[in-house]
C-alpha cells in the first residue's frame, strides 16, 4: 500500500520537497569546519535558497551562487535531477545487471520487472520535458519520494535512490562552495576574463566538489556514481556535447571526474555512462554505431563518447 512521507515541514510544489532537509543534513555533517570556515570569512552566506516555481529548466532553474554568497537551488531541477538517477539506477539493475547474470548462468536475486522498466521509461520522458516545459509531477502514476509503497519494487528503488540523488546533489552543492572558497564571483566581478578562463574556473570548482565529496563517503562506489549522475544529467538538455560559452563541454567534465575518480574497469560508473549514452542518441536520433565486440562497458563508453564528439 502507497504512503505518504510528507510533513508538515516539507515545503514545495513538487514531491521532491521531502528530501529538501536530506540535502542539507549531509552537507553540514561532512563538511562543518570548511563551511563554518566560508560562512566567517563570508564567502559562503548561511541561506541556501529553495525556491519553488511553476518554470522549465531553460528558466533560470538550475543550481547558481550569487555574489553574496547565496546558493539557488530550484525545484524543477531538483525533479529533474531526482528522475535521472531513478531511471539510471532502474534502467542498470533490471536492463542490464540481471539480463547479464542470467546470460552468465546466474541465477538473479530477482526476476526482472519488465512493468517497472516501461514506467521508468515514460518518468524519463517526464523529467526530459522539464527542460523547455514545466507539468506537475504525477505522484500517483510515476514513482516518486513523496507517495509510494515500500514493499514493492518500485519502494524499494526509491528508497535507495534517495541516497544517490542526496549525493548527487551533495556534489552540486560543493561545486558551489568551491566557486565560493576560490572566490570565483569577484574574480568574474573584477576581471575581464575570457571564455577559456571562465571554463577553467568551472573545472576548478567541479575538481575541488569531487575531492570533498570523495573526502568523507559511506560508500565510495554511491559516491562515484552521483558524481557521474550529476555531470552527465546535463546531456538531456542539448542535443550536443557542447557546455556553452563559459562551461566546458560535457565530456570534459566527464573525463576531469574519471580522472579523479579512478574507477575500476568493471566499476558500474561506466555501465551508467553507457545508459547516459545511449538514452542521450535515443532522445536526438545521434544513430551511434553500437559494436557487439566490445569486452567491458568502459570500452564501449569510449567509444561511443567518441562519436559523440563529431557532433
Amino acid at each position: 500500500m502507497k504512503e505518504s512521507m510528507k510533513k508538515e515541514t516539507h515545503v514545495g510544489l513538487q514531491p521532491i520537497r521531502v528530501l529538501k532537509h536530506n540535502l542539507t543534513a549531509r552537507l553540514e555533517n561532512r563538511s562543518k569546519d570548511l563551511i563554518k570556515l566560508l560562512q566567517h570569512n563570508s564567502k559562503l552566506n548561511k541561506y541556501i535558497s529553495y525556491e519553488s516555481f511553476d518554470e522549465p529548466l531553460i528558466n533560470g532553474q538550475k543550481p547558481y551562487i550569487d555574489k553574496d554568497g547565496i546558493i539557488h537551488i530550484h525545484e524543477t531541477f531538483l525533479s529533474y535531477l531526482w528522475i535521472i538517477s531513478f531511471t539510471m539506477f532502474v534502467l542498470y539493475e533490471e536492463a542490464v545487471a540481471i539480463p547479464d547474470l542470467i546470460k552468465r548462468n546466474i541465477q538473479p536475486p530477482k526476476s526482472q520487472n519488465v512493468e517497472l522498466i516501461k514506467l521508468t521509461e515514460e518518468l524519463f520522458d517526464y523529467a526530459k520535458s522539464l527542460v523547455r516545459v514545466f507539468s506537475k509531477w504525477d505522484t500517483e502514476y510515476f514513482p516518486n519520494p513523496e507517495f509510494f509503497d515500500r514493499s514493492s519494487d518500485e519502494g524499494f528503488y526509491i528508497e535507495r535512490n534517495n541516497d544517490l540523488y542526496v549525493e548527487a546533489m551533495n556534489f552540486i552543492l560543493f561545486h558551489e562552495i568551491a566557486h565560493a572558497e576560490f572566490e570565483h564571483i569577484k574574480k568574474k566581478n573584477v576581471k575581464r576574463l575570457n571564455n577559456e578562463e571562465l571554463k577553467e574556473m568551472e573545472l576548478e570548482a567541479d575538481s575541488r566538489a569531487i575531492n570533498l565529496l570523495l573526502k568523507e563517503y559511506r560508500s565510495k562506489n554511491l559516491s562515484d556514481l552521483s558524481i557521474i549522475v550529476g555531470l552527465a544529467s546535463i546531456l538531456f538538455c542539448g542535443q550536443n556535447l557542447s557546455g556553452g560559452n563559459k562551461h566546458p563541454d560535457i565530456d570534459i567534465r566527464l573525463e576531469n571526474a574519471l580522472q579523479i575518480i579512478n574507477p575500476a574497469d568493471d566499476s558500474p560508473v561506466w555501465a551508467f555512462l553507457v545508459l547516459f549514452i545511449k538514452l542521450w542518441d535515443k532522445q536526438f536520433s545521434h544513430n551511434f554505431i553500437e559494436n557487439s565486440e566490445y569486452d567491458s562497458f568502459k570500452a564501449f563508453y569510449y567509444e561511443l563518447i567518441t562519436q559523440a564528439k563529431k557532433l
